[in-house]
């Protein structure tokens, strides 16, 4: 487990997410292995601005510096798996990779800065998860200040050490000149360009000695290392002396063979598609209309029957969701009880689909999606959903499927995983969903996948899986496919929100993985396929309005058995929309970047604000040809049924201020208003407490008035009577 000493506070801090300790900063560079750029792809460049990282090694095992520059086919691959976004960054250099230019660079240590601050790690451990969260790790952590002299000495002398091992000491991974080369090319295009990059390096940047060469290359100096491709590659290039050979032109053409026999032959160890379906698997007997689950021990194939549930399995389950606004730092509770709304309906999709065929309510078939979206950004919960809560809870006990598995890469050519997925949805036998994780992040947006998703929708009929995807999508590659005909076939759920610092949480997601089952799995997809299988008018009617309307209801029933109704009552009546939520986000950054200052509003009228058109003249993310399309485009964004605008006109839009932060989901406007207005309150409430001082003022010299007048009636009564008793006396009456 990762172990951090801070050398300024002098502490051992335990088991920290290193991650965590990285937040604030915008500038990372350092000196590490990596397993692959996944780790780049998913921490870093979410992450930080610029990036400067040279690719160390683990050890030092024979010819691990020949490795690093002649592993050809490793450089093909993970250049395949990164996308526009990771080439996008190495070609305006926000991104700078560099590896050994004579000596291998066996140290690990980071430098972070922003505008202020810096802090350093410097220790055992790689830029791998492995290392991260398995391994006993130990890093020393220092974290200064820019304009502190006390801090300075630490500070220059890492950022001398990294220049001179940057610039001195390393050579470039990728010269980004080549990204438009390599960019959406082939397996072979991308291993010649890097070959005869490679041929360039070994003569003008990189330094080979003879005895490296010839430890590769001379099969008898070589102690017991296998002949993988890189060597034979190496071995066409020099002789077993270390020389090279004459014709180089020709050594580089018949390393170039090598490599793509090399990738030849591993496409031929292509892992078998039944190693990669769920475990146990589901399937459904239509003549007996019931769910069949295969016997793990028998290989048998048996009966769904109804688990005993407990009450500690439903507040399991009740805690994953709620852990999703707890602790996080915006609620996104409402996607993750529909994914599992989603989860718990897929074995039934095949049939509900069936239903929608054959009903008199007239709704097409192709509505219903057949397959479910987690999209994130960086580590925002998609991959904790499919990785360590959906494989528990529905009792899939095989390892967790990557697309890079189903289609041999993570490139853009997805037809292998196609092919795959076609294979299992039209086995005609298989209802378990295939869960995968890390898909190509424009997957629909290939032509062989949305033809392919067209395709299954229109054409596939009775028993069939669903799929269930996450997906990195970072705010520079390409937008999500919203066209209708993919919208309505494959159902998005946006995870974008991060998560509070770990002691803020409420939820220990391992306890809560440990703890989950798939009793209430089992549990609701009987008691859906005994609904379905005996379905009234009215549950047809609501199925046909919602394919999630019956698998709602049923957990409903079971939240109420268990007393645990108040628990989800806020979110599970609520259907997420993605285009919905994003147009929430979209109107919330126009505002932010505007900062209000095209918003107005009308005085005496506290409902309604105006937004100008000017607002669209400075806006940097302007797809539209013009501010009129942009001004229509935005007011559409707006569901016409929650009445939040009130007019639209060529000069702007009028929209109430309250239905408005009702869609957004926070009082946005009103609080502008309210600060704009603050002075007007202030006024109008000091106005009325002179008001108030000035009328009790008079109150009280009314009350004064009359009681002096009382006082004076009074006092002249007691006159009267004291003469009337004189006169008496004295025999003088009045």
């Amino acid at each position: 487990m990762l172990t951090v000493y801070d050398l300024k506070n002098q502490q051992m801090l335990q088991q920290p997410n290193f991650w965590d300790l990285t937040t604030g900063f915008d500038s990372f560079r350092g000196v590490s292995f990596v397993g692959s750029f996944r780790i780049i792809e998913d921490e870093l460049l979410p992450r930080f601005k610029t990036i400067k990282l040279i690719l160390g090694m683990e050890d030092n095992r024979t010819g691990q510096k020949m490795e690093q520059v002649y592993n050809v086919p490793r450089r093909v691959q993970e250049l395949e798996a990164a996308s526009d976004t990771f080439l996008n960054r190495i070609s305006d250099e926000s991104l700078q990779l560099r590896f050994t230019k004579k000596d291998l660079f066996h140290s690990k240590y980071f430098l972070l800065e922003n505008e202020t601050d810096f802090v350093l790690f410097n220790g055992s451990m790689n830029l791998t998860k492995q290392a991260m969260t398995k391994n006993h790790e130990v890093v020393w952590m220092y974290h200064g200040q820019k304009d502190q002299p006390a801090d300075q000495a630490i500070y220059q002398a890492h950022r001398a050490l990294f220049k001179s091992n940057f610039t001195e000491d390393s050579t470039d991974y990728l010269n980004r000149k080549l990204i438009d080369q390599i960019r959406g090319k082939d397996r072979q295009t991308i291993t010649a360009v890097l070959t005869d990059e490679v041929a360039n390096e070994v003569n003008t940047q990189v330094s080979l000695s003879k005895d490296e060469i010839t430890a590769v290359s001379d099969d008898q100096a070589r102690e017991k290392v296998l002949k993988p491709h890189w060597v034979k590659a190496v071995q066409a290039v020099y002789t077993p002396k270390g020389n090279k050979r004459r014709d180089q032109s020709q050594a580089n053409e018949n390393a170039k063979v090598l490599y793509y026999q090399a990738f030849s032959q591993a496409e031929k160890r292509v892992i078998q598609a039944n190693d990669l379906y769920p475990k146990p698997m589901w399937t459904y007997d239509e003549d007996e209309r019931a769910v069949l689950v295969q016997n793990t021990v028998t290989n048998q194939y048996e009966p769904l029957v109804e688990p005993e549930l407990t009450k500690e399995d439903l507040e399991t389950f009740v805690d994953v969701v709620d852990s999703f606004r707890t602790n996080k730092v915006r609620d996104e509770s409402l996607q993750a009880l529909t994914a599992f709304l989603y989860l718990m309906t897929a074995p039934m999709i095949w049939k509900i689909q069936e239903i929608y065929r054959h009903s008199n309510f007239s709704r097409s078939a192709d509505q219903v999606p057949l397959s479910l979206v987690l999209i994130g950004r960086g580590t925002t919960g998609k991959t904790l959903l499919v990785r360590d809560y959906f494989k528990p809870f529905t009792g899939d006990t095989s390892p967790s499927v990557q697309y890079a598995e189903i289609n041999n890469s993570n490139s853009a050519r997805s037809e292998r995983a196609v092919n795959f997925l076609d294979h299992y949805l039209r086995s005609k036998r298989f209802i378990s969903p295939m869960i995968i994780d890390e898909l190509y992040e424009n997957f629909f947006h290939l032509k062989v996948a949305t033809n392919a998703i067209k395709q299954w929708s229109n054409t596939i009929t009775g028993i069939h899986n669903t799929s269930v995807f996450a997906m990195n999508h970072n705010a520079s590659s390409k937008g999500i496919n919203n066209l209708e005909e993919i919208t309505k076939r494959v159902y998005y759920l946006s995870f974008e929100a991060g998560w509070l610092p770990q002691a803020d949480q409420k939820y220990d997601y391992h306890i809560l993985q440990n703890s989950l089952n798939d009793h209430l799995y089992r549990t609701v997809v009987y008691r859906l396929n005994q609904r379905l299988n005996h379905l009234s008018g009215d549950e047809e009617s609501r199925l046909i309005h919602d394919y999630l309307s019956l698998t709602r209801e049923i957990l409903k029933e079971i939240l109420a058995e268990f007393g645990f109704t108040d628990r989800l009552a806020a979110i599970i009546d609520q259907h997420y929309d993605y285009k919905q939520d994003q147009n929430k986000t979209i109107w919330r950054m126009l505002l932010a970047e505007n900062n209000f200052k095209n918003v107005y509003f009308t005085d005496g009228d506290d409902q309604h604000f105006t937004v100008s058109k000017a607002i669209f003249n400075d806006l940097k993310s302007n797809m539209y040809q013009n501010n009129n399309e942009t001004l229509d485009n935005y007011f559409n964004m707006l569901p016409r049924e929650l009445g939040i605008g009130i007019v639209q006109n060529d000069i702007g839009m009028v929209l109430n201020i309250d239905k408005f932060d009702h869609f957004i989901g926070e009082p946005l406007v009103r609080r502008y208003y309210e600060r704009q207005h603050q002075k007007d309150h202030q006024q109008d409430a000091l106005s009325q407490l002179i008001a108030l001082q000035q009328e009790e003022s008079k109150q009280r010299a009314i009350a004064d008035q009359k009681r002096d007048q009382l006082l004076n009636e009074l006092a002249k009564k007691q006159t009267q009577k004291s003469t009337s008793f004189f006169g008496r006396l004295f025999g003088k009456d009045k």
